[in-house]
C-alpha cells in the first residue's frame, strides 16, 4: 500500500445504442461498500492478481489492476473481456479522512464476451444505461451516485458514443484525481487553486476551478482551467 491505501479496478463497458452512448452499470445491495450506489464492475487488487507492488512504477499497478479488472468483471457479471482490451482511463485517490482507502484504477472496454449474469451476493441489479438517464435519475433522487462515477458519467455524456470515448483516451494524458474535500458539500481536484494551496501552500493561478459542487442536486462539476 502507499498513504494506507490499497489498490482497486473498475471496468466501464460501452457501447453504442440505438438513442446513443450506453455503458454497463450495476447497483450495489442495500449493505456494505457503497451500499446501494449504481457503479461500474470492480473492486480491490487480491494476491492472484499479480501480489505486492511497487507504487514508484504505475506499469506495475496497471499489470495488476488490469487483472483484477477483468477478474472482478467476471465474477460481478460474467463477461470476459481480455487484459490487453482495456484502455487505461483515469486513477481516483480519496481524501486523506476515507476509510477503507481505495485508490481505482478506471478502464474503458468496448470488445468483450459472455452472457451477463450478475452474482447475486454483489449485484443487485444489472443494466445497460445511457450516461445523461442516470445523470438525469440521480438529480430526481432516484439513484444513488458517488464522486467518481458521477464525474465520469458527466464525461462520458459529453463524448457522446464510444469512438469518441476512444479517441479521448487516446489522445488525452492520463488523469489522476487525487480528491480534497470541503465538508460534504465540494470535491476539488488538481488544477483548482484550493487544491494548490492544500498541496503546495500556495495558488499560482487564483481563479482556476476544477471541482465538483455537491451542496444541492444536480451537481456541478466545474473545470475552467488547461
Amino acid at each position: 500500500t502507499r498513504d494506507g491505501m490499497r489498490l482497486a479496478a473498475t471496468v466501464l463497458l460501452l457501447r453504442d445504442g440505438r438513442d446513443g452512448l450506453e455503458t454497463l452499470m450495476m447497483r450495489r445491495p442495500k449493505r456494505g461498500s457503497f451500499a446501494d450506489a449504481w457503479v461500474w464492475p470492480g473492486g480491490a487488487v487480491e494476491a492472484s492478481d499479480g501480489g505486492a507492488v511497487n507504487h514508484e512504477h504505475p506499469a506495475a499497478e496497471r499489470q495488476v489492476t488490469s487483472a483484477a479488472a477483468v477478474r472482478e468483471l467476471r465474477e460481478e457479471t460474467g463477461l470476459r473481456v481480455e487484459a490487453s482490451a482495456l484502455h487505461p482511463y483515469a486513477l481516483w485517490s480519496p481524501p486523506q479522512h476515507s476509510m477503507p482507502k481505495f485508490r481505482t484504477w478506471f478502464y474503458i472496454a468496448t470488445e468483450y464476451c459472455g452472457t451477463p449474469r450478475p452474482q447475486l451476493s454483489e449485484v443487485a441489479e444489472l443494466a445497460w444505461v445511457r450516461p445523461d438517464e442516470m445523470l438525469a435519475a440521480h438529480e430526481r433522487a432516484e439513484r444513488t451516485l458517488i464522486v467518481p462515477t458521477w464525474v465520469t458519467l458527466w464525461q462520458l455524456m459529453q463524448l457522446g458514443n464510444s469512438e469518441a470515448v476512444l479517441t479521448h483516451v487516446a489522445n488525452t494524458p492520463f488523469e489522476h484525481y487525487e480528491t480534497r474535500q470541503v465538508a460534504e458539500q465540494r470535491c476539488y481536484w488538481f488544477g483548482d487553486s484550493q487544491w494548490q494551496i492544500d498541496e503546495l501552500g500556495t495558488a499560482s493561478r487564483p481563479a482556476a476551478r476544477h471541482r465538483l459542487e455537491t451542496g444541492e442536486r444536480p451537481w456541478r462539476y466545474i473545470r475552467d482551467f488547461e
